[in-house]
């Protein structure tokens, strides 16, 4: 025997080793094509990890486990459940015993062991596919206006003494201000209070005049009725008539983008104006309230309409727009959708990942920011790694689009995906200058 053995276990069965072997394969498929030169390769994943030892049972002075390789025997009659192999350098392998073979010689209740262990497969047999970047952001919403309206309600008692915490927990009547229901309450509260809704009415007042969609993913939210979750609310509701404003652009994904950055912008400057016109330490610190949580509204909206935005113009890319319900019928104007290319997504990325930034660092504590940012991020890496690459070109002389097509290498079909992708071009018959074509 090997004077240096390992220590392992399977099943919970200690083992002394040696003869270590792991087998690591890679299933690749090998495609050949005539007149190629060697073979194109795809790696399909890893084959069964196989590990082969050799484990010594005996009963001498110091030990006593002979009898333990009768157990590893009876263990391969359970078909059902998995072993815990204890690998003596990867650690713990999950698997099942694929052979055994047990030697005896004239020692005396001694058995050398030779065990082969396949491992079980790491994950799941189901092909991976990249979840909807809309239904992920909006269960990220969702969740993101309790944990908002929660921090909402830490930043409160912060700055309110101790007896006034309670107001926040009081149910409003919905006919009433917050203000004149916090009047049995210390002059901070309602100074707070009532510079906080203030500025939630000034957001409210910008967007008055438009109606939500009644079937809109704030519609479905419930808020609770105490003053946390009227704020936060309130703040959700005026920003998604904010976002309908900018409808009348949808069909051109990144100046509808633009334009919904550019009304935020304009709803915080109106809470900066608000603070400046106010007195006192504590209406100030109800402006300061109100502003970092319009701001964390204005990003997870931001995110919301960018996540539609790429769900919109992956459909459109793939030549099968659809409309959504809520907004303006794509499949209907699909002539009239401007397809973005990869720095209009890029763009539209950057904007949301701005602001969800910035709300970060005013709420680190709400996962649901990160989650948005992170599946935002992840849909333009797809796409990036998906939809062709697009290269300016300089033409010489004006030409039809469909000659600029078959130049570049491009079937005469791409010349209306051209047109889309170049706004410039006034008449696609004589197309001159700078213009972006697919590479191929």
């Amino acid at each position: 025997m090997a004077e240096e053995r390992s220590m392992g276990s399977i099943g919970g069965i200690p083992l002394e080793m040696e003869d270590i072997g792991d087998s690591f394969e890679s299933a690749i498929a090998r495609y050949d094509y005539p007149y190629a030169d060697g073979s194109d390769l795809e790696d399909m994943g890893q084959r069964t990890r196989l590990i082969r030892v050799r484990a010594y049972f005996y009963d001498n002075a110091e030990t006593s486990n002979y009898s333990n390789h009768l157990v590893l025997i009876g263990m391969m009659e359970d078909h059902a459940n998995l072993l815990d192999f204890e690998h003596p350098k990867y650690g713990l392998v999950k698997g099942k015993i694929d052979y055994l073979r047990v030697r005896h010689d004239d020692r005396e209740r001694c058995a050398e062991v030779d065990i082969d262990f396949l491992e079980q497969m790491r994950g799941s047999a189901e092909p991976g596919s990249a979840s909807s970047v809309l239904s992920t952001v909006e269960e990220a919403y969702a969740a993101g206006q309790d944990e908002q309206a929660g921090a909402l309600s830490e930043d409160f008692r912060d700055c309110l003494d101790a007896g006034d915490a309670s107001a926040l927990d009081r149910t409003l009547d919905a006919a009433k201000t917050m203000y004149s229901q916090v009047q049995d309450y210390t002059a901070k509260a309602r100074a707070v209070v009532g510079t906080v809704e203030r500025c939630v009415n000034t957001a409210q007042a910008t967007v008055n005049a438009v109606l939500a969609p009644v079937n809109s993913l704030h519609a479905t939210l419930t808020y609770a009725a105490n003053i946390p979750g009227r704020v936060v609310g309130t703040l959700s509701g005026a920003l998604e008539k904010t976002a309908r404003l900018c409808d009348t652009v949808r069909n051109f994904p990144s100046q509808f983008v633009d334009n919904l950055d550019l009304a935020m912008n304009s709803l915080e400057d109106a809470f900066e104006e608000l603070g400046d016109s106010v007195t006192g330490s504590d209406a100030r610190q109800g402006v300061e309230i109100a502003g970092s949580h319009l701001k964390i509204a204005c990003a997870q909206r931001m995110a919301l309409e960018v996540a539609q935005v790429f769900q919109e113009d992956a459909a459109a890319a793939q030549g099968a727009a659809t409309a959504s319900d809520t907004l303006t019928a794509l499949a209907e104007e699909a002539d009239d959708y401007e397809v973005m290319t990869l720095p209009d997504l890029e763009k539209a990325l950057a904007v949301a990942r701005r602001r969800l930034d910035d709300a970060v660092e005013a709420a680190r504590e709400m996962q649901s920011l990160k989650d948005m940012a992170a599946a935002l991020l992840d849909h333009v890496n797809a796409v990036r790694l998906e939809r062709e690459s697009m290269q300016a070109v300089r033409l010489d002389n004006a030409m039809p689009l469909h000659l600029v097509c078959l130049k570049y290498g491009l079937p005469y079909t791409d010349a209306e995906r051209l047109l889309k992708v170049n706004q410039q071009l006034r008449n696609p018959n004589f197309s001159d200058g700078e213009v972006l074509v697919y590479v191929r």
